[in-house]
């Protein structure tokens, strides 16, 4: 159960107990000063189990593990042992999250271009249709080529291959 439950029942419980012992009767000055007293004395309570419990928690993720290591180095004579620190184990990454690799390309976005600098280019409305965002392409290979239904944005193929992207095989 929450820590925060079992306190609140608790000071419930504490209050209706210290309430109900006695018949009913105007509250005095002196009652409300113990009642207070009481929840005063919880609180502190309440605080200092949950300060400790926060410190052992950083007392556990500051806690080193080390090993000891013996020097085998002939003629060396070591006053003190060495400890060495474990290295961190590394996680598994699960099966079932599909890593696309953000380096290729669709090769059936490829077209042929004639008058310009460059051969080839990957035009930008085909990466969009394949769900590859056109923003984390270099802006250096941006340029405009003329299609039939006018001006198009492309990215030069030489370009993106020199930053690194290829083309799927697929």
């Amino acid at each position: 159960m929450s820590r925060r439950f079992i306190a609140a029942v608790l000071a419930v419980s504490t209050t209706i107990a210290a309430l109900s012992a006695a018949p009913a009767r105007a509250a005095s000055e002196e009652d409300i000063a113990k009642l207070l007293a009481g929840a005063a004395t919880i609180f502190i309570i309440g605080k200092a189990i949950q300060n400790s419990r926060d410190d052992d928690r950083r007392d556990k993720k500051k806690e080193e593990v080390r090993h000891y290591v013996p020097d085998h180095r002939p003629g060396h004579v070591s006053k003190q042992p060495v400890y060495t620190q474990q290295k961190p184990i590394p996680k598994v990454v699960p099966r079932d999250v599909k890593q696309r690799h953000k380096d290729v390309l669709p090769a059936n976005c490829v077209r042929q271009i004639e008058g310009g600098r460059v051969g080839r280019v990957v035009m930008g409305r085909c990466l969009e249709r394949n769900n590859i965002s056109t923003r984390t392409l270099p802006k250096a290979c941006r340029m405009t080529v003329e299609t039939r239904r006018g001006e198009a944005r492309a990215y030069a193929l030489p370009c993106l291959r020199h930053r690194g992207y290829t083309l799927a095989r697929y």
